[in-house]
């Protein structure tokens, strides 16, 4: 309230080292992970985000942050272990659909990846042509080539001119007729 973040820090520290279980509303380990936001301090708020994930299996805040800082830093296993862990709370929010899909897509999890971009797209999703053309790319790898082709379709129907879409619809259709 003072705007003294040091001072706040150590006795946070404190409080966390002194009751590490304390997972309650306005709990130690959110106040410094709060603080180190505001400061940024990413490595340090990785660090105590990380803690109360471990301790507090309903910290869906504390997830949802931890997906946003891995996703920029290409940590795409604590990505996916975040928004697993997201989805068990509450399986019926988009936001961990997509980074779990976006980390399976970079780690090469096709089965994966598609079970998120298929959920995305039940979701009503503001931009369903990019989630079904990303559908497609990881149903071709999987060698589903015909519903690839029909998510590609999609995605054009959604947006004409996406220019990706079509190299894909065309690097298809030239494989199928060789």
């Amino acid at each position: 309230a003072e705007k003294r973040p040091e001072d706040a820090e150590v006795v946070l520290r404190k409080a966390v080292e002194l009751y590490p279980d304390d997972i309650g509303p306005n709990n130690p380990y959110a106040l410094l992970a709060a603080i180190y936001r505001k400061t940024g301090e990413t490595d340090r708020e990785v660090e105590v985000l990380k803690k109360l994930a471990q301790r507090d299996d309903k910290a869906t805040a504390s997830y949802l942050r931890l997906m946003e800082l891995s996703s920029v830093r290409g940590d795409w296993p604590t990505v996916a272990e975040n928004a697993e862990r997201m989805l068990a709370v509450n399986p019926l929010v988009a936001a961990p659909y997509r980074f779990l899909a976006q980390a399976a897509d970079r780690l090469g999890d096709t089965a994966r990846a598609v079970r998120g971009y298929r959920t995305l797209l039940e979701l009503d999703p503001a931009d369903p042509a990019d989630l079904h053309y990303r559908l497609a790319v990881n149903l071709k790898k999987q060698e589903h080539v015909v519903e690839a082709r029909r998510h590609v379709l999609m995605a054009l129907e959604e947006a004409p001119r996406f220019r990706e879409a079509h190299r894909l619809l065309l690097a298809m259709t030239t494989e199928e007729h060789k």
